[in-house]
């Protein structure tokens, strides 16, 4: 069972904030901001067919959130782009910018990170330094936001090279240790920031182990569920779960937890943009 306790720390921003109110979840889900690539963005998800409406609309991770929280809130703000690695550094500058000006009181950025640890690195430049200079680049930019935020580690997606990555865009298992211990370090580190333990979720996921969130399990042998074939990009099914993982650190009581109706409301929530 995957299990991050919230800082003691994480709600000290939101007390100045709400006008010295006693910072709980509720007051942290009025105005959440999902940033990220293309898992936040939803790569390949669509809305299952229902009767009379047979159409497929695209859904992303920014549903799911919305249609988990149950207390009420702001519509979540969608800062996130399935063509991300493109121009990451641009287009996280941008997205930082943007985020900054929407006055979020939580972030969550499950695959921020993705393409400062990811990539084609250019000739002529060691691997390692590469990779740790783009990231110190977007840790950079997230120490901008004075708001609780909870930032994804780096999975290992290696098995997806071939599909969508190429091997030159993979770091080594070491360096993909490297850039995670300097993640962890910049979170333990910051007061406003909360792990979401992305590389170890995968871990378990890509061995196909058993995996509980907020009294849901999904046994093993269903990686297929959640995982889609290009071993990179979730599911529906497992971007609920990453849903779950987000509401388990905040704490569950604002939050619908029935993987089964997360999914209907999502689905609904998409065709009704």
């Amino acid at each position: 069972m995957i299990r991050i306790l919230l800082k003691p720390a994480f709600f000290s921003l939101l007390l100045a904030q709400c006008c010295f109110t006693a910072p709980t979840p509720t007051n942290i889900l009025q105005r959440v901001a999902v940033t990220g690539a293309s898992v936040s963005a939803g790569y390949g998800l669509k809305t299952p067919p229902t009767k009379g409406n047979l159409a497929a609309y695209p859904m992303d991770f920014t549903h799911v959130m919305d249609a988990m929280i149950t207390v009420p809130h702001d519509e979540v703000g969608d800062f996130c782009d399935l063509m991300f690695f493109r121009s990451s550094r641009k287009n996280a500058a941008e997205y930082i910018q943007q985020i900054v000006a929407y006055k979020p009181t939580l972030v969550v950025g499950i695959d921020f990170l993705f393409w400062f640890g990811y990539g084609s690195v250019p000739d002529g430049i060691a691997e390692e330094e590469h990779r740790m200079e783009k990231l110190e680049f977007a840790l950079d930019l997230l120490d901008t936001l004075e708001v609780p935020l909870l930032i994804g580690d780096l999975p290992d997606v290696r098995e997806a090279v071939g599909r969508l990555l190429s091997q030159s865009q993979v770091p080594s298992e070491e360096i993909l240790h490297s850039l995670n211990n300097r993640i962890h370090t910049w979170i333990d580190s910051k007061e406003n920031a909360t792990l979401l333990p992305v590389h170890e979720y995968w871990k378990l996921m890509m061995q196909d182990k058993e995996i509980t969130v907020l009294g849901t399990t999904w046994p093993e042998g269903t990686k297929d569920r959640l995982l889609q074939k290009d071993s990179l990009h979730m599911t529906r099914e497992g971007t609920v779960v990453s849903g779950l993982l987000v509401a388990e650190i905040i704490g569950g009581d604002d939050f619908e937890t029935d993987a089964t109706v997360i999914l209907l409301k999502a689905a609904a929530l998409a065709r009704a943009k």
